[in-house]
């Protein structure tokens, strides 16, 4: 067995993120086990590009974070269930929930299998933004021989963590982010302080997590609508969504066009932030008008919302709305005359073929 010692210190140039990339990218790597008390997107999203290319050299990725602690965010136990539909089978995503309010599972173990060694780093460091990246942090690399005692003891702690762990699921994620230990995306991971924050010389938080599904490579757009409808419990929605409008929406009667304008799964999700089978008040400020309607997150199918300005539109036409506060929207229509160049910049998106377009955007 050797054993290397991994310094970080705040403000330096060597984070964390960078030695785990590195193991991520070594040749004859099989096998990745994360156990941590506390993650973040803004910590996995440092390392999440050379953790997506090691599942699609055919590796396996297995994570247990702890929850319910004030740290851990929906995002980083959403971003599981997104490795999971991207890479069936080579994933296992898990949480192990704090029962007590003194005591907390606290664990900072990485495991990488070689095929003659095991890699673990052991240490201080949680799967954050700041442990990766930005608090001074120390963390011991011990190279394991395959089938020697201490690779039996790493095998057995693992067995421990899966078997108390309780799968992530997007239902769970959101009981999990209404809990009153659910931790946010941009939040400081210590008490709120006076003093000023520190900057880094590395990217300090990759982009928000929808973004992530949007650009994902070789994902169906379906795949992409199922994801983002269960991403009601993200922390950072998107501000803005353009949504195209078909010549003859729903909700007319005696073949003319009505009022109701369909929102996709994806948006309901995580655009408007619901959860599945959540509904809730929200208003839409147009230029002459402020209405008030009642949007709901049915599971699988779109949302009919009644918007009576659109009576006074073109159609097709394309409608945008820009987030001004919580479920609050300032809402307005594309002038016809630039109806087909902001479907092909804003509308990028498109669940299955012959469905409305859209897109979502910071």
């Amino acid at each position: 067995m050797t054993a290397s010692l991994h310094h970080q210190i705040s403000g330096g140039q060597k984070q964390l993120h960078h030695r785990l990339s590195e193991l991520l990218q070594a040749e004859g790597l099989s096998r990745v086990r994360f156990s941590f008390a506390f993650a973040r997107w803004d910590g996995l999203g440092l390392i999440s590009h050379h953790l997506e290319d090691f599942l699609g050299r055919g590796g396996q990725f297995e994570s247990v974070y702890g929850a319910g602690n004030g740290v851990t965010s929906p995002d980083a136990l959403l971003y599981g269930l997104i490795l999971e539909a991207r890479y069936p089978g080579r994933t296992y995503a898990g949480f192990i929930e704090n029962e007590y309010a003194n005591a907390l599972f606290h664990p900072k173990v990485c495991m990488f299998r070689f095929p003659d060694c095991e890699v673990a780093l052991v240490g201080s460091a949680n799967l954050t933004g700041g442990g990766l990246a930005r608090n001074g942090e120390t963390m011991i690399e011990l190279v394991v021989p395959r089938g020697s005692q201490l690779a039996a003891d790493f095998a057995k702690l693992w067995s421990w963590v899966q078997t108390t762990a309780v799968k992530v699921t997007a239902e769970e994620v959101e009981r999990l982010a209404r809990s009153e230990g659910s931790g946010r995306e941009r939040e400081s991971e210590l008490p709120k302080s006076h003093k000023p924050y520190l900057k880094v010389p590395a990217k300090v938080a990759p982009k928000p997590l929808f973004v992530k599904v949007l650009g994902l490579s070789g994902a169906s757009g379906w795949i992409k609508g199922q994801l983002l409808g269960a991403m009601g419990s993200i922390t950072e929605l998107p501000k803005h969504l353009y949504l195209q409008i078909f010549e003859r929406e729903t909700g007319g009667q005696k073949g003319k066009p009505g009022s109701a304008i369909q929102l996709p799964t994806a948006t309901l999700g995580a655009y408007f932030g619901l959860s599945s089978g959540e509904s809730r008040t929200m208003t839409f400020k147009f230029l002459d008008e402020t209405i008030t309607a009642n949007v709901i997150h049915n599971s699988n199918s779109t949302h009919q919302v009644r918007l009576d300005p659109i009576f006074s539109v073109t159609r097709p036409a394309i409608i945008h709305f820009e987030r001004t506060d919580k479920d609050v929207f300032k809402t307005r229509f594309i002038p016809p005359n630039m109806y087909e160049a902001t479907l092909t910049s804003k509308c990028t998106q498109q669940t299955r073929k012959g469905s409305r377009r859209w897109g979502m955007y910071v």
